[in-house]
């Protein structure tokens, strides 16, 4: 859906599912997917408390959490389910900001270039990305690391029943199955996300296991809900197409995007049967 009103006069025909957006937080599974490649583990333990990064000509950065708290010694579980900010940065840090950009262009983001136009901010959604190529980011995950470019029509067939087009999109194991067990694993956690989400929200499906990560710009001009089972991705971004701020009371991706994602989301799994991740041999 790419706008709330084509006809619109002003602002009305623009396709926000091409358009650059900041993705906030919904980009976090990029830096810990590097992470997980390395020497982390779910059970890696992050220090949540006080940073500050000096750089030589630029400001002081500082990242906070959401919440506005510290949480103490924390698991990357636990970070990446609660979408803790400050263990995030770290780790951001650790395995490099150019990474985490090459890795994202990897798994499908397509105007990901190294640049110099980002810092630490990157895994907290400091660099632009689209709609469109950041569910399949998502579907790249879906996919146990396999990318594919997102295509429209999978098979085209003659009156016949002869295919005159089919899908021959090249794939390219980006990311381990592993790591993308483990990242399924996490993000499909209702418990481990409970101290930052509570009990009653929209990030679940009743009777289906779903990863899902919200994202939130801090200046409230953006809000994500990405989720995915091993068959199906939906992404949802909501906004406003001129770019001004929304309600204080669509704050989050949690109020704003997520009550969409779950509808939608519960419709395409209506009557399908519950899909989990294979655990890697």
């Amino acid at each position: 859906v790419g706008s709330v009103d084509y006809f619109k006069e002003g602002w009305g025909a623009y396709d926000v599912v091409t358009a650059l957006r900041q993705p906030g937080s919904s980009i976090k599974p990029v830096t810990y997917a590097l992470a997980l490649s390395g020497s982390y583990t779910p059970a890696s333990i992050i220090d949540d408390s006080p940073i500050v990064y000096k750089s030589k000509g630029a400001p002081d950065y500082k990242p906070v959490n959401y919440d506005g708290k510290y949480h103490g010694k924390v698991t990357l579980r636990q970070a990446l389910a609660n979408s803790y900010n400050i263990p995030a940065v770290k780790v951001a840090k650790s395995v490099g900001v150019d990474n985490i950009v090459l890795k994202g262009k990897e798994m499908g983001l397509t105007n990901w270039e190294v640049d110099g136009s980002y810092g630490l901010s990157i895994t907290l959604g400091g660099k632009e990305v689209r709609l469109l190529d950041h569910t399949n980011l998502y579907g790249t995950l879906a996919r146990k690391g396999i990318y594919k470019e997102p295509e429209v029509y999978l098979s085209i067939k003659d009156s016949r029943g002869y295919d005159i087009y089919f899908d021959n999109r090249v794939e390219n194991q980006v990311l381990s199955s592993e790591v993308t067990y483990l990242l399924w694993h996490i993000l499909s956690d209702n418990n481990a996300r409970l101290p930052a989400f509570g009990v009653n929200n929209f990030l679940s499906i009743p009777g289906h296991k779903v990863a899902v990560k919200t994202g939130t710009t801090d200046n409230i001009k953006d809000n994500w809900t990405m989720g995915y089972t091993p068959s199906y991705v939906v992404g949802v971004w909501v906004g406003n197409n001129d770019g001004t701020p929304m309600r204080q009371g669509l704050a989050s991706g949690l109020t704003g995007a997520a009550p969409i994602w779950n509808r939608v989301m519960s419709e395409v799994l209506k009557g399908e049967p519950d899909e989990v991740f294979d655990m890697p041999e």
